[in-house]
């Protein structure tokens, strides 16, 4: 005979579904935000937002240079040249530095720091490396302080920067200091001039002093020397004619030298 069971099985149970989500669990941008913070983004919030300096789009400096361009005062940018507090902190992804660059050189006339878009191009050579990597660096903030600082717009013929927009200056001037001198932020030195700048062919009243024999340039690499890694203060003046960058080749170069000690 063939056997009988009278036992009942037990149903199957249903397969669960997606744990519940905790009603406290951070958003991405607060994680992203966290990680800004910790890095020691807050220091410059201040400046981001109240509108006292505004960082260069790494992407639209490159495009812009490609183009032929020469770059403009800051209130003649195009509001796509920016990059705002909140994208800045979304492109905060390296356990080990913000995506804030600040540029330090020598401008090349008194009315204009690049009038032929010789550094401008330069820039954007190194910025391209610095991108190469977009899971390392997805977005980069320049600051440029013709392009990030209000300037006045035409001195010549006494257009001038507004009251409100001289406070913004000044609130901007005071953060350059945190600005070149921040852990975490990189710092881009063009030490050498452009092929084909030369001394002798600027109008009078014009300052032809070298890279280190500027003033502000001297205080900006200081700055930089004081408690950044190495690999953040890049010696641009350092990059080799012809030669394709990436990241890591990019930081090879400009950093052969060393660095000088931050007397002040």
């Amino acid at each position: 005979m063939g056997c009988f069971s009278s036992r009942v099985e037990a149903p199957t149970e249903e397969p669960l579904g997606p744990p519940a989500v905790e009603l406290d669990a951070p958003t991405p941008y607060e994680r992203k935000l966290k990680l800004w913070r910790k890095h020691g983004g807050g220091d410059l919030e201040p400046v981001l937002a109240s509108g006292a300096v505004a960082v260069l789009d790494a992407q639209w400096v490159i495009s812009h240079a490609e183009a032929g361009g020469v770059l403009a005062h800051r209130q003649a940018l195009p509001k796509e040249a920016f990059l705002s507090l909140a994208e800045l902190v979304e492109a905060t992804a390296h356990p080990s530095f913000l995506p804030v660059a600040a540029l330090s050189y020598p401008w090349l006339t008194k009315d204009h720091p690049d009038p032929r878009g010789a550094n401008l191009a330069r820039v954007a050579r190194a910025l391209k490396a610095l991108l190469s990597d977009p899971d390392y660096i997805p977005r980069l903030g320049v600051f440029w302080d013709f392009g990030s600082l209000h300037q006045h717009p035409d001195p010549p013929n006494g257009v001038l920067r507004t009251e409100e927009q001289n406070a913004l200056f000044k609130q901007g001037l005071g953060c350059l200091g945190t600005l070149y001198s921040h852990p975490h932020t990189f710092v881009l030195r063009l030490t050498s001039f452009p092929d084909g700048h030369k001394a002798e062919d600027q109008t009078e009243g014009t300052n032809v002093a070298k890279y280190f024999d500027r003033g502000w340039c001297y205080t900006e690499q200081s700055w930089a020397g004081l408690t950044k890694a190495g690999y953040l203060s890049l010696d641009l003046g350092k990059m080799r004619g012809g030669k394709e960058y990436t990241y890591w080749s990019l930081v090879d170069d400009c950093t052969k030298a060393g660095r000088r000690p931050p007397l002040l």
